[in-house]
């Protein structure tokens, strides 16, 4: 075999080990914006600074009122949007205030997400990043596991998540990167009581379209019913929302047309729960 061809053999070897390489990458530990760590924008960075774009990153999860009871298992979803992009990507930790690792992650869908970590200041930090063609999903990619909480009130816990929403070009360019955090707190024993409920957040609005939004954290399943009252506690309308998984959950129902301007009691049913709201309509 002569010269020439093993150089081109060597050549095609590595330019198909470039591309392999490039099609096989998955998550990356380490880059979430948290304390000693960049952010996803470090590498796809054609359009300058994380959160440049028009997507959004945001994050729920099953507890209530964003507390934790030391031990309990709760369901956390981070949801990357952006129109238009056909594949997304997540890094989450969560970091007491010293940095170090909170609670422990655990994977419940593997065919999405994964747990690789990164030595930060000597400390080996745990991150749900994504699969291979984990966030594969047109608009937006919900990714879902579980934070099992420390086991002993260790006081404030931030969680530190980012995403991608790529153009899935095989490479790192023209994508938009985002980040954001949420600060988790022990639960008070108010805090603790409210475990069994399955509703929290609850708050009500008119928003641009002349509807009443509605906006709460769902623990479980359901289909909740809106009921609307006057100051005196009578009932002007009664309307079912959408069935919802749990997480965050965003509707709307509509305002009776021969309805006046005042103030009104916005209530919400769910499981024999009952929250309300007091909203004033123009």
């Amino acid at each position: 075999m002569n010269k020439a061809r093993l150089m081109s053999i060597a050549i095609i070897a590595v330019v198909m080990s470039t591309a392999f390489g490039i099609l096989s990458d998955n998550g990356k530990a380490g880059y979430t914006g948290s304390q000693g760590e960049l952010n996803c924008d470090d590498c796809h960075n054609s359009y300058g600074n994380s959160n440049s774009g028009t997507g959004t990153i945001y994050v729920t999860s099953t507890m209530s009122n964003w507390q934790y009871v030391p031990g309990q298992t709760y369901t956390v979803n981070v949801i990357v949007k952006q129109t238009g992009k056909p594949l997304f990507g997540l890094g989450f930790e969560a970091l007491t205030s010293t940095n170090t690792n909170a609670g422990s992650l655990v994977i419940t869908n593997s065919a999405k997400t994964q747990i690789k970590t990164k030595t930060v200041s000597g400390v080996t930090r745990n991150n749900v990043v994504h699969q291979f063609n984990g966030g594969l999903h047109a608009d937006s990619a919900i990714f879902t596991f579980n934070w099992v909480a420390p086991t002993t009130n260790i006081g404030n816990i931030i969680f530190y998540f980012a995403g991608i929403a790529a153009n899935n070009n095989g490479s790192e360019n023209n994508d938009y990167a985002y980040h954001s955090s949420r600060v988790v707190t022990p639960a008070s024993a108010t805090g603790i009581l409210e475990q069994n409920k399955s509703i929290s957040e609850f708050k009500s609005y008119i928003n641009s379209e002349g509807r009443i939004a509605i906006e709460f954290q769902s623990a479980t399943a359901d289909q909740p019913r809106i009921n609307l009252y006057d100051m005196k506690g009578r009932m002007i309308s009664s309307q079912l929302i959408d069935s919802h998984s749990m997480g965050e959950v965003k509707s709307s129902i509509s305002i009776p047309a021969e309805l006046k301007s005042g103030s009104y009691i916005v209530s919400i049913l769910s499981k024999n729960q009952k929250l309300s709201s007091k909203i004033f309509i123009p």
